[in-house]
């Protein structure tokens, strides 16, 4: 495999260009991180994923505009060989594509759409990790090299070496690390603390007692607030992506044959739970809404597959109660609420013992679907379910699966963007709601509820605005 890997990341159509340094060019670069080495340094988590799809190379760029010393990258392999990042085990999350990105070779993984691509939409693409070392180099960035696999380090220590790279390493996972923490090169930093868990980025007496703290840098998915806290000027935002270059067209999904009947299959084999996600999607895309593929997709939520692996436990009921949802069936809500609180006896079948967890989050991918898609679906019945939700305890949540207070949060302000929502928002028990809420409001800025809501619920985050 190394060798597999070290062919590809050297060869030119798969990595980024590698540009003629002058001697000059270098030293200043040099320099420049050696200035960002010698004060605290602010990296964003999988870049500035509050204006562009995280891990991507207009994210990075975003958290160099902010005010960021660098980003935070995860780094897996493709099937072919080629470093890229990307975070999740699993695609579907994010890109409309199944399975991990080992299982697939890089001509086709670049291909996939994004489910939410947010504001660079069509240009928006999982980069390698040689055009986001070019990035980083360009910007004289920090890092924290994040590696998901184990077998790459070797790899990504040749090409930090061919980059020149080696003193932009601030950071780097101990578990993947290998050869790259023993190198001579390597010269870590420590962290102060992170800021992006209960978004404690956005409120100033979180931001200095972190500043307080012992270490070198803060992680963060926002660099905003602790730039102006550290008086950095914040940049104006680039509105185009990074590169203007065309991407390869797109995959051309599988069609599903007479999906609403592979729909109401029973049985729950690996490739059968995929081919079952697959007809649920296919539904959505060509907008699908009789009454007879409503029901379909209902039942394939309450009868979710079971099975053992967590990847493809419940991936069915996870794309079909997605589909429902931004189909605005009649039923929706409704289903989301039943999932969201379902306590199933029959998943002490396939719960894996060795985590400590209740039983009710084994069905933790069909549950997290729901507040990301209810976004799409206004109404009192949406509105309901999320201040319901927002209302239980930590404890409450904890038992019907991994707590979603702050997407309840996100959703509500989505379907009611109104002054009022936010500054409930703004005073909700916990503090990852409460910035969750000034930062969805810093987002619409130029909307007047919003205006109103940082007026009166946050004043200081005003000056987290970058100029126009």
């Amino acid at each position: 495999m190394r060798y597999i890997v070290t062919l590809l990341i050297f060869a030119a159509p798969l990595g980024a260009a590698d540009p003629i340094e002058t001697p000059n060019e270098a030293r200043q670069r040099h320099e420049r991180v050696a200035e960002r080495r010698g004060g605290t340094d602010i990296i964003c988590h999988r870049g500035a994923s509050e204006f562009a799809q995280e891990n991507t190379l207009e994210a990075y760029r975003a958290a160099f505009e902010l005010g960021g010393d660098g980003n935070e990258i995860d780094i897996r392999i493709t099937k072919d060989g080629v470093l890229v990042c990307f975070h999740d085990d699993m695609l579907d999350h994010i890109l409309q594509a199944y399975g991990d990105v080992a299982d697939l070779p890089w001509d086709e993984l670049q291909r996939f759409r994004f489910r939410n691509p947010g504001r660079f939409g069509d240009q928006c693409r999982i980069p390698t990790l040689a055009e986001v070392f070019e990035l980083h180099r360009s910007h004289a960035g920090l890092m924290h090299l994040d590696i998901k696999r184990p077998g790459l380090d070797k790899a990504i220590a040749e090409l930090l070496t061919k980059m020149d790279l080696w003193d932009h390493v601030g950071y780097c996972n101990t578990d993947h690390g290998g050869v790259i923490l023993k190198d001579e090169r390597y010269m870590p930093r420590r962290y102060k603390g992170g800021l992006y868990l209960d978004r404690g980025e956005v409120f100033p007496d979180a931001i200095a007692a972190i500043l307080k703290m012992p270490g070198d840098g803060v992680i963060v998915d926002d660099p905003r607030g602790v730039a102006v806290a550290l008086g950095r000027r914040l940049g104006k935002l680039s509105t185009e992506p990074v590169s203007r270059k065309l991407h390869p067209e797109p995959i051309r999904r599988e069609v599903v044959a007479n999906p609403l009947a592979i729909l109401e299959t029973t049985e729950a084999t690996t490739d059968r739970i995929l081919h079952l996600a697959r007809a649920a999607d296919q539904l959505l895309e060509l907008r699908v809404m009789s009454k007879e593929a409503f029901a379909v997709l209902e039942a394939r939520v309450r009868n979710r597959a079971l099975h053992k692996e967590w990847m493809y436990h419940g991936q069915d009921g996870a794309t079909a109660l997605r589909a429902l949802i931004l189909l605005k069936a009649p039923s929706a809500v409704e289903l989301a609420r039943f999932t969201l609180w379902r306590d199933d006896p029959e998943l002490e079948k396939v719960a894996d013992p060795k985590y400590k967890n209740p039983r009710a989050w084994t069905d933790f991918r069909v549950k997290m679907v729901i507040f990301p898609a209810l976004q799409h679906l206004p109404g009192e019945a949406t509105e309901k379910l999320c201040r319901d939700y927002l209302a239980l305890t930590d404890e409450e949540a904890r038992q019907i699966g991994p707590p979603q207070f702050e997407a309840a949060g996100r959703a509500l302000l989505a379907v009611s963007p109104k002054t009022e929502t936010a500054l409930e928002l703004m005073k909700h028990r916990l503090q990852s709601v409460r910035g969750r809420a000034i930062l969805d409001c810093l987002a619409n800025a130029k909307d007047p509820w919003t205006r109103a809501a940082l007026k009166r619920g946050a004043l200081h985050a005003r000056a987290y605005l970058p100029p126009e």
